[in-house]
């Protein structure tokens, strides 16, 4: 028996490390080209799903503003499809933004003295409302 394990260390030895290594190797490789497969679907983004008009966002010309979801397209994440937009300055100077809804309702964009009775925009809002937001800051800038 001793005679055997001999040879094969002789064998292996002779073979070297190199026989052995292509196998691990390919193993590892296959390994990695399996999972990398795996993942491809995960996570993976579609461009149908994330429209990028978010930079063309309706510009100001007047304060109040009327917008709508035609408007705003995929950023509209409001339960209404309409209404409008004021900004008046309270006693500090600070802006008071609030969006009033088809049905007369007016509702608080940013929290500020003057804005305390409003319920907030997130009340009717299904997602972000940062478009919006944004939008009603620049009505401030309206001369």
């Amino acid at each position: 028996m001793k005679q055997k394990n001999t040879v094969e260390r002789e064998n292996i030895a002779k073979r070297g490390a190199s026989s052995r290594a292509p196998r691990r190797i390919r193993g590892v490789i296959a390994a990695g080209l399996l999972g990398a497969m795996g993942l491809s679907g995960c996570g993976m983004l579609h461009p149908e799903d994330y429209p990028t008009d978010t930079a063309k966002l309706p510009k100001a010309t007047s304060n109040p503003a009327k917008i709508s979801k035609a408007t705003f397209r995929h950023s509209w994440n409001l339960t209404v499809d309409h209404g409008t937009v004021y900004c008046k300055l309270n006693s500090a100077g600070d802006p008071i933004l609030y969006f009033t809804a088809p049905n007369g309702t007016e509702y608080a964009l940013n929290s500020v003295t003057g804005n305390g009775g409003r319920p907030n925009i997130e009340d009717i809002a299904d997602g972000s409302v940062g478009p919006i937001r944004s939008f009603a800051f620049s009505v401030c800038d309206v001369k």
